[in-house]
């Protein structure tokens, strides 16, 4: 079996991915291919170029990351990323995609051709950033005439990639749908509105999703706050839980 991975993006709730990576380490489970956004982009990237999860999650944990991530004085967005920072080439050793030892797809949107990309060549630094560029807390990125943010904000499972291939697609989803109970909703106008405003994300996970031919997740995952890393030991013991569940399976 040739297996394909999809991690979608999710912010800190990545130690959810790290968690199943770490499971595919131990059991020695053969990846062949990576495709990612924003976070899923860069742990992708990473994983794909030698760098191991508990690596990786040490990285994101320790006191560097804040040095990584700059004030911006609301040029452009809230934060910037500090590229020059030596944490980043620790974490994304590799300088250009196309000579990462497995394929990995990396998306990000462009706002000026309004044209969503998914890389598998070019600056992984850069990339991998421009994957992660959520506006308006980050600036977009300019790259090869492009002015790229972050691609999970259109296509957040990234399977595309993978569709005319023979791999075997495992989706791993950090933002699944919250699941109601058959309690009469009570109408709120705000929800209702942010439904329509999202409804292409929806659309386009639901689409990922369907054509997944294996897909993970958890509902708990929602009670993990993006934008915090005090939270990262706990997701990535649910990521690892989760991946115990369902590898047999896959397998």
């Amino acid at each position: 079996m040739s297996l394909a991975l999809v991690l979608s993006g999710g912010a800190a709730r990545g130690a959810f991915h790290l968690g199943i990576l770490h499971y595919i380490e131990e059991n020695n489970i053969q990846i062949d291919a990576y495709s990612g956004s924003s976070i899923g982009a860069i742990i992708s990237a990473s994983h794909a170029s030698g760098v191991k999860a508990k690596e990786q999650l040490k990285i994101f944990s320790s006191k560097e990351v804040k040095k990584v991530l700059k004030f911006n004085y609301f040029k452009n967005g809230l934060i910037k990323i500090d590229t020059n920072h030596p944490l980043l080439n620790d974490l994304l050793p590799i300088a250009k995609l196309e000579d990462i030892p497995k394929k990995v797809f990396v998306n990000a949107y462009d706002i000026k051709q309004k044209k969503l990309h998914y890389f598998d060549q070019g600056d992984t630094h850069t990339l991998c950033i421009a994957s992660s560029a959520l506006v308006p807390l980050f600036k977009p990125i300019n790259y090869e005439k492009k002015y790229l943010i972050d691609g999970g904000l259109i296509d957040n499972l990234p399977i595309r990639p993978f569709l005319e291939t023979k791999h075997e697609i495992c989706s791993i989803d950090l933002m699944p749908r919250r699941q109601y109970t058959t309690k009469k909703r009570v109408f709120n106008p705000i929800k209702i509105a942010k439904r329509k405003l999202f409804s292409h994300w929806i659309d386009n996970a639901n689409y990922s999703i369907k054509h997944s031919d294996y897909y993970i997740t958890n509902q708990k995952i929602l009670n993990f706050k993006m934008f915090t890393f005090k939270e990262l030991n706990e997701c990535f013991n649910l990521g690892y839980k989760e991946a115990q569940k369902h590898f047999l399976d896959i397998l």
